[in-house]
């Protein structure tokens, strides 16, 4: 009888602490952003990883800054391809100081700093932040003190949204994000439009048939942002927002290093934009073709027959508008040229005109009559007003340019130019613009009867 007690009771004891132990909280490391009070910024954020079996781990983040203030040239110029800023770190901002690449170029130079490991093996870095969203990665146990040939990784606390669903096809950009509010005290601008919203909308990693399409071979991906509350019965059809990403970047861009859907839906919810349907396709992987063409046919070929079937959306050129950022922005300006009937708002970031376009035709500037046309970029952009000649041929005149062959030809063109380089914080705020300056509204240059 005793033995039974006894192992009776051990069991009932063991069933206990397993019980305890299930139900205890998982240590989380995700970012921790503190309201300091304090220069420069108000807020700092500590990002910690645990990992106790490595033995370095770096973070890089994109917190570099320039002055405009204190620039001898704001933006480039034949003679001056390049506008360097000040390269300065976050314990030295200022407001009025924007993010800039160092040295500036159209890839991501941002700074890399080591992480200091504690006695339980997690790893720390400290650091000041004004407002709006950033993007960081780690770097484990890299040979190069600097990072920079080793991968990074996405903060294990903190994936982005393709990594915490286990997207199958989807193809990660390894990088996380961490949101940071104004502290006006410090002149630090409100972005809380790209914080995190009351109502969230759904994105969608779809696959779909593409022939042609050389990598992966006859299918293609792209996302699907649906807004709050979609409603696939609504009486009115919703418009369409197609949306590109730039060169060396895919279908995952946006919703990854965009932060689109928090945008989108801070938007909605507001009621500065209408709920609206996002694709985001993926425009890598075609095979040559002149101007984009072989792109543009899968899009409308596949792309829009795919969406209209699937979601309730507005089949006309009214209900449709494109935009996209750098290699983007240059799809935007082949459907702008080659496929004007498609879409009535065409939005143009950090992307100018084949020098094959520096001038439009008569008959080309006529079929943009009663289209809505936007171009924005970031000043210090070193695209700006001299283009994009990789190798040394010339991919497109700057966005600069483009305003002058447009206003030439008599197309009416809004405009967005703001300091910044090429980069995510200054498209964030450009796509914010196009959305609610341009797309789905009357034209402002219209000639009213």
């Amino acid at each position: 009888m005793y033995p039974r007690l006894a192992a009776t009771f051990t069991a009932f004891f063991l069933a206990c602490t397993l019980a305890v132990a299930q139900s205890a909280p998982k240590a989380v490391h995700a970012p921790q952003v503190t309201h300091t009070g304090t220069a420069p910024t108000g807020y700092t954020v500590t990002f910690r990883y645990a990992n106790p079996t490595a033995k370095s781990v770096l973070i890089k983040g994109d917190w570099s800054f320039e002055r405009p203030s204190e620039l001898t040239q704001l933006a480039p110029t034949a003679s001056h391809p390049v506008v360097e800023g000040q390269g300065l770190l976050p314990a030295q901002w200022k407001s009025g100081d924007v993010p800039l690449q160092k040295p500036n170029s159209t890839g991501p130079n941002f700074p890399v700093a080591a992480m200091k490991k504690d006695k339980t093996g997690l790893w720390t870095f400290t650091t000041p932040l004004p407002s709006g969203v950033w993007t960081y990665s780690l770097i484990v146990d890299c040979p190069q003190a600097d990072g920079s040939k080793c991968r990074g990784i996405a903060d294990p606390s903190n994936l982005p949204w393709t990594e915490r669903e286990k997207i199958a096809d989807a193809s990660s950009n390894n990088n996380s994000q961490v949101y940071v509010p104004s502290d006006p005290k410090f002149g630090s601008i409100d972005y809380s439009w790209q914080g995190p919203a009351s109502a969230q909308g759904k994105l969608t990693h779809l696959t779909y048939n593409s022939p042609g399409h050389v990598t992966p071979k006859d299918k293609n991906y792209l996302v699907v942002y649906t807004p709050p509350n979609f409603d696939p019965s609504r009486p009115k059809p919703y418009p369409t927002f197609y949306l590109s990403h730039g060169g060396g970047e895919n279908e995952l861009g946006w919703s990854t290093q965009g932060d689109v859907r928090n945008i989108l839906d801070n938007l909605i919810t507001t009621g500065q934009i209408e709920p609206l349907v996002v694709v985001m396709p993926n425009g890598s992987g075609y095979a040559n073709s002149a101007f984009n063409e072989a792109y543009d046919r899968d899009l409308i070929d596949n792309m829009i027959p795919l969406i209209e079937s699937r979601y309730r959306v507005d089949h006309s050129s009214h209900g449709r508008a494109f935009s996209g950022l750098s290699m983007g922005g240059m799809l935007t300006n082949s459907f702008l040229i080659n496929h004007p009937e498609v879409f009535d708002y065409f939005g143009m970031m950090s992307a100018g005109l084949p020098p094959a376009n520096a001038t439009l035709t008569p008959a080309q500037a006529a079929a943009l009559k009663g289209k809505s046309v936007w171009v924005g970029a970031g000043f210090q952009d070193v695209i700006f007003a001299v283009g994009f000649s990789p190798n040394g041929v010339p991919s497109h005149l700057g966005p600069a340019r483009e305003v002058s062959t447009l206003a030439a030809a008599g197309v009416p063109v809004t405009t967005n130019f703001i300091h910044g380089g090429h980069e995510w914080y200054v498209w964030r705020i450009l796509l914010r613009d196009f959305l609610t300056r341009t797309a789905f509204l009357p034209q402002p240059y219209a000639t009213w009867q």
